[in-house]
């Protein structure tokens, strides 16, 4: 039995033993219902032990649910975690192919192409490393992650990320939820394509009050009809429409909870591409209270 469904259980178990003292052993109570239930008179110090028991066990339950909470997000960064190792590795792998190559070419006396193939290793490395840029972990992990997945299936991936997504409003638990189904599904339309460039584009920016992240994909193109039927619920791309079609229903709902926004668009031989405004919980900073002061009394 998992360590979730057993504390649930002692839960259910506190919240009754609490309902069953408060029903039988509350004088006032059972003073009120003198009518229905014989009345038993019990000491002072056995009725206040009892109350205070019931107290406790309220409070059992709150540590408790704490206690729930904190082992899921554990759980979470930790999944986080291991993706970025099985990433790092696979990173490696392809940093020994890139070596090999290198070496090839300087044995085949190819300096310049070996050259010019080491310049454009090291674009690609220098853009993959710009997640670390990221101050939330466990967003950096999921976009490590399903960027090195992408790319091992043969999709080409354009990342562009110029803010840190440090004051991000929303839980890192509902932004991967919604970054983790978009990107999925954004690498699977690019597996059914048969011809063409596959390619992934991730771009990540602020804008207002907003980090506006756009995930594209350049396969396939959908018709503007499209656009808003994308996001009803049981409406898939996918074949199985039984077991399908849940995953944009679902990411909307949680980015509007969250206050903010979603849309599609597509383009000819750009693709589809989903863009999402996650509200920001950026703090003022005392200069910016200051100018702001100072405008209001000079306007004055």
């Amino acid at each position: 039995m998992k360590m979730q469904t057993k504390a649930y259980i002692c839960i259910l178990i506190i919240l009754i033993q609490n309902i069953s003292v408060i029903l039988l052993f509350n004088k006032s109570l059972v003073n009120s219902l003198e009518n229905c239930i014989k009345n038993y008179n019990y000491p002072f110090f056995v009725i206040v032990m009892i109350n205070i028991l019931t107290v406790a066990g309220v409070i059992s339950i709150y540590y408790i649910m704490r206690l729930l909470k904190n082992q899921k997000d554990s759980s979470i960064k930790l999944d986080n975690s291991k993706e970025v190792i099985t990433a790092l590795q696979a990173q490696k792998h392809d940093f020994r192919n890139h070596l090999n190559v290198v070496a090839g070419m300087l044995q085949l006396q190819k300096n310049d192409k070996a050259l010019d193939y080491i310049f454009s290793i090291s674009e690609r490395v220098e853009e993959v490393f710009s997640i670390s840029k990221i101050k939330n972990i466990e967003i950096a992990a999921i976009l490590f992650r399903k960027c090195a997945i992408a790319e091992n299936k043969g999709i080409f991936v354009d990342l562009d990320i110029r803010c840190d997504l440090q004051y991000l409003k929303m839980s890192s638990v509902d932004a991967c939820k919604i970054l983790f189904n978009l990107i999925d599904n954004a690498i699977y339309e690019l597996q059914q394509c048969r011809t063409g460039y596959k390619y992934l584009m991730i771009d990540i920016f602020e804008s207002g009050d907003y980090y506006v992240i756009s995930i594209g994909n350049s396969y396939p193109v959908l018709s503007p009809e499209l656009y808003d039927k994308v996001f009803e619920k049981g409406f898939t791309t996918k074949g199985n429409q039984n077991e399908r079609g849940y995953g944009l229903s679902i990411v909307k709902r949680m980015i509007e909870k969250n206050n903010g926004k979603i849309n599609v668009e597509s383009f000819e031989e750009v693709g589809t591409v989903f863009t999402v405004w996650f509200p920001m919980n950026k703090p003022y900073k005392t200069t910016d209270v200051n100018v702001s002061k100072n405008i209001t009394s000079s306007n004055a």
